[in-house]
């Protein structure tokens, strides 16, 4: 069958390397530069930054399963029950695909079903035609927003889930410098990450500040650069200075969290062979990805 799968993070690659044992011809669309989603690394020269998802945790055996085999691959690492990126944690998604497979920078507007085949169409009018199924593993928010005809049922369900997001600083300068120690206490930041540290670099500094759902939810209609700009004058308020010599990279995460869950594994449309998963099925991490992705694969 000739199938197509919209979104190249975790849950789009995963189901690639499921379906594509079983001699399926695949083709998957990204709207971004490749593959990770929100396992995304940014590369500054030859390092390395994850300002997305840093690491994560495994508790269902086939997931740990799952994880263990990267770890043989060298792409993850294990300390207890976290497992943690040895060179970009975007290479746990590239390392699941073919790249001659995914198509970037190539966003999905419009889906259509017509004659028992899928015909797509992007945001610059190309036209990609006869796919036998179409799956989707992009936030709900945006399948809502595409130009597609979903049955009432799985409308209502997709418009029921709910977002936070989350907003990012990337730090970084190729020489060592310190973090300001007042940063890691005040409630404006979620989580902050020393890169540099967890890929054991020398010379270089890197830190990615992850903002409190609360306020990166709360200014998501704002650029990046308008949402920076605010944090630092926030920091400024409270006498902390981010040291000039680094190089700030801003990111908005708009659907970064789903805030709640459909109790089900995946959706899956007999009549016109459209199949969606993610995170919102049943859980609200990179686990529930898996499990869903994993059972809606073994569906088709």
């Amino acid at each position: 069958m000739n199938i197509a799968i919209i979104g190249a993070g975790f849950s789009g690659c995963l189901l690639y390397n499921k379906l594509i044992k079983e001699n399926h011809k695949i083709t998957i669309f990204e709207k971004s530069r490749g593959t990770g989603g929100r396992l995304s690394t940014k590369y500054i020269n030859d390092k390395f930054c994850d300002h997305g998802t840093p690491y994560f945790e495994a508790k269902n055996q086939i997931f740990i399963d799952f994880c263990n085999k990267l770890v043989k691959q060298k792409i993850l690492k294990k300390y207890k029950t976290v497992y943690i990126p040895t060179n970009g944690i975007n290479k746990v998604c590239s390392s699941l695909i073919d790249k001659k497979d995914l198509k970037t920078k190539v966003k999905i507007t419009t889906c259509k079903y017509e004659n028992e085949k899928w015909t797509l169409i992007d945001n610059q009018n190309n036209v990609y035609k006869d796919f036998d199924i179409l799956l989707i593993t992009i936030p709900a928010v945006q399948i809502l927003e595409l130009n597609i005809n979903l049955n009432e049922k799985i409308e209502q369900e997709l418009s029921s889930i709910k977002y936070d997001s989350i907003f990012t600083l990337i730090l970084h300068k190729q020489k060592n410098l310190p973090l300001h120690k007042g940063l890691k206490n005040i409630n404006l930041f979620k989580k902050i990450i020393d890169n540099s540290k967890k890929y054991n670099y020398d010379n270089f500094s890197s830190f990615v500040l992850h903002t409190n759902e609360y306020f990166s939810t709360k200014h998501n209609e704002k650029t990046k650069e308008e949402l920076e700009k605010k944090v630092i004058k926030k920091l400024k308020k409270l006498n902390i200075e981010i040291d000039k010599d680094f190089i700030i990279l801003p990111h908005l995460w708009k659907y970064a969290f789903a805030k709640n869950h459909l109790k089900k594994d995946f959706i899956f449309d007999k009549k016109q062979f459209l199949g969606i998963c993610g995170d919102y099925f049943y859980s609200k991490n990179i686990e529930a990805s898996f499990l869903s992705s994993t059972k809606l694969a073994g569906n088709i």
